[in-house]
């Protein structure tokens, strides 16, 4: 006898439903639970801070408004940024954008900055902040396990049903819906430890008054925190615009936001969401 064949279709979309929303308390719950705890290190300084609360994308945003708070970075026409004083005392990856010869993009600005931020990912991993890329890549996976087994009774039990010519356009509409969830769920995976997270939480509350109000010399830590968008209404807030823009336009931008996602990309960089 073949499984739930004494079912009716209903019975069995009711039950598939049920599963996908425990599917889905499960696919958050592994991540948020099962991640390794890493361990507490000394990352306070911005570019530190920035790639862990929000990847290379928020690394490079708060290098931009440390920059132009300073004086080193000019904004011009288009929602590009020029350096202005290439001698202004910068980090290796500041410096990088100071020496650029003509106008550049937020994107490509990120692109520049790529090398810099792996380099800072590697010492956060090395520092218990970050997982190591087997194990990001790990808890990737395991995390969509709850959707790989629903989808898999999903299609034995619309195979079956096609066999005997019953319709199936719903069981195939929710067998869709799983597998676009765990797509999403894998994309955005976060490659923060326990320890990292939690940094991030411990930082954020010490420092909730720069998501209001930041001084010239707190720019960056502003931005590395709580993102660009703590520029709005201050002299900096042309940074804030030229992501925003990039945002609006389909560019990678996101420099506002502050979830406490690091998201990501397998590389250790953080990104954009997820638990």
């Amino acid at each position: 006898m073949q499984l739930f064949s004494s079912w009716t279709g209903s019975d069995f979309l009711l039950f598939y439903g049920l599963l996908l929303a425990f599917a889905c308390g499960a696919a958050w719950w592994i991540p948020a639970n099962l991640r390794e705890p890493g361990r507490r290190g000394d990352s306070s300084d911005p570019e530190s801070v920035a790639l862990l609360a929000g990847g290379p994308a928020r690394f490079t945003d708060s290098l931009l408004a440390d920059l132009y708070v300073r004086g080193g970075l000019t904004a011009l026409d288009g929602g590009k940024l020029a350096a202005v004083q290439q001698g202004l005392s910068a980090s290796p990856a500041g410096k990088a954008l100071l020496d650029q010869s003509g106008p550049i993009t937020l994107a490509e600005a990120r692109k520049l900055m790529a090398v810099h931020a792996e380099r800072v990912a590697a010492r956060l991993r090395r520092s218990g902040l970050l997982l190591r890329p087997e194990e990001f890549a790990r808890l990737r996976w395991l995390s969509i396990t709850p959707f790989a087994a629903l989808l898999v009774l999903g299609l034995y039990r619309q195979r079956a049903g096609s066999a005997v010519g019953e319709p199936t356009g719903f069981l195939v509409m929710l067998l869709g819906l799983t597998v676009a969830l765990a797509v999403i769920r894998f994309i955005k995976g976060d490659p923060r430890t326990m320890a990292g997270i939690a940094t991030v939480k411990q930082l954020r509350a010490q420092n909730a008054r720069l998501a209001q109000a930041p001084r010239p010399e707190e720019a960056a830590m502003a931005v590395a925190l709580f993102g660009t968008g703590v520029l709005v209404g201050t002299p900096w807030e042309p940074v804030h615009a030229m992501c925003q823009q990039a945002s609006d336009s389909g560019g990678s931008g996101g420099g506002d936001s502050s979830s406490d996602s690091g998201g990501g990309d397998g590389g250790g960089g953080c990104g954009g969401c997820g638990g």
